[in-house]
């Protein structure tokens, strides 16, 4: 990736909070969090009564928001719970990053408001492997009176026999950054010892796949894998965001080889001397990770030394609005079959994916370009007669137009659309 070395000097000391005994103090700026692109017409914008019929048929799809059971990766990558589909969507949270005065109350909060926002997923971390088990059951407690999982930041046998048999345990983090911290042989033995006092649970690991490496020694080694993409620098570094679609590629690719579940670890965080990401740029890193094929998300963080989101409101009506359309979509991204489509534009940043479900089709439109407009042009396998927009309030500059689909795409927009 593009101007990566400070980035990643600055990410081994910023996800160290996964697994660092105390929180570091820093002192940040504070820097615009707005980063205009232009946006869609009027005009372009879907309507309840334009989307209302797709999403109802969305709807009748529904999977089970909290089903109970054992954990387990299908062979195609996704996440079964007690035998049924899950897409996990959530966040990481690093919870000793808390005034140590108030953690077990700020965790507890956090995981509501989490809740409250619609997500079903969080990895937490635990203040002491033995000590905290008391009040970690707690929030596990919590966890399942809301509908959620929780992966467990600690893979101590201790833990492991504490919480093994809760229904809100998903898993266990046995390793951050594996690709710079531990062997593929290391990864392995964790997975191993943690599968002999738990069998019914995930492993779970993440790391940075590159445009030249995608590590795929450390695939097959745990359950789960996550992929780390947090392009939203300081000024004058970070990468395009359109770097999310081509290393999610790579994992997904990855994981398909293994029977890994993959997970996109998106930014929702500012580093050091940066901002936030938007609610756009939020949106279209979320998209570009759906459309490349990801079974989950867990976005980097709701908390950390430097980062809050309970106090950084500016991104919350879009990841609740972000959550309920994922979860609209989940039937279709876990059980649907995805088909990558040829398109042609003027400027060849725009990707098109199909997915196929009980005899619906679902497309989905993104644009990668930040600042430009481009023109696109998409023939649907088999052809189409009719195409809806599924969400209200969400771009759809697209129209049908002699059998194929065409139009002009806003910056960094992402379109669904059904096909008929």
């Amino acid at each position: 990736m593009q101007k990566l070395a400070p980035l990643a000097c600055a990410l081994t000391l910023f996800l160290a909070a996964c697994s660092a005994p105390s929180p570091t103090k820093m002192t940040l700026p504070a820097p615009p969090d707005t980063a205009a692109q232009p946006a869609p017409t009027a005009a372009e914008v879907a309507t309840e009564q334009e989307s209302a019929p797709a999403r109802a048929a969305l709807e009748a799809l529904s999977l089970n928001p909290a089903p109970l059971g054992a954990a387990s990766v299908r062979p195609d990558g996704t996440l079964l719970v007690g035998g049924a589909p899950l897409f996990p969507l959530g966040f990481y949270h690093v919870s000793w990053a808390a005034e140590k005065s108030v953690r077990v109350q700020k965790r507890l909060r956090d995981l509501h408001a989490v809740a409250d926002l619609g997500f079903n997923t969080m990895n937490v971390t635990m203040f002491d492997p033995e000590a905290d088990i008391a009040e970690f059951g707690k929030l596990l407690d919590a966890a399942q009176g809301r509908g959620m999982k929780l992966l467990v930041e600690d893979f101590g046998e201790a833990s492991i026999q504490a919480f093994k048999t809760h229904p809100a345990t998903l898993g266990w983090m046995i390793a951050d950054d594996c690709n710079t911290r531990i062997t593929p042989q290391e990864l392995e033995r964790r997975h191993r010892e943690v599968k002999a006092l738990d069998p019914h649970h995930l492993t779970y690991t993440s790391m940075a796949i590159s445009f030249t490496n995608s590590h795929p020694e450390f695939f097959g080694r745990a359950d789960a894998v996550g992929n780390q993409s947090y392009p939203v620098g300081p000024e004058g570094y970070g990468d395009s965001l359109a770097v999310v679609y081509p290393v999610m590629q790579r994992l997904v690719a990855e994981a398909a080889r293994t029977g890994t579940l993959p997970v996109a670890n998106l930014q929702s965080f500012r580093w050091p001397g940066g901002r936030y990401p938007t609610a756009t740029e939020l949106n279209s890193m979320t998209n570009q990770a759906i459309g490349a094929g990801v079974k989950g998300i867990l976005y980097y963080t709701y908390l950390d030394p430097t980062n809050d989101l309970s106090t950084h409101t500016g991104l919350r009506t879009e990841l609740r609005t972000l959550a309920a359309e994922i979860k609209l979509l989940a039937p279709v991204l876990l059980n649907g079959e995805r088909q990558t489509l040829a398109l042609t534009g003027n400027l060849g940043e725009a990707r098109a994916t199909l997915w196929s479900h009980e005899g619906r089709r679902y497309l989905q439109v993104l644009s990668l370009n930040e600042t430009q407009r481009q023109t696109v042009s998409i023939r649907v396998p088999g052809g189409a007669s009719t195409l809806t927009p599924l969400f209200a309030g969400r771009p759809k500059s697209l129209s049908l137009k002699a059998g194929a689909v065409s139009g002009s795409l806003p910056p960094l927009t992402a379109q669904w659309y059904e096909v008929r």
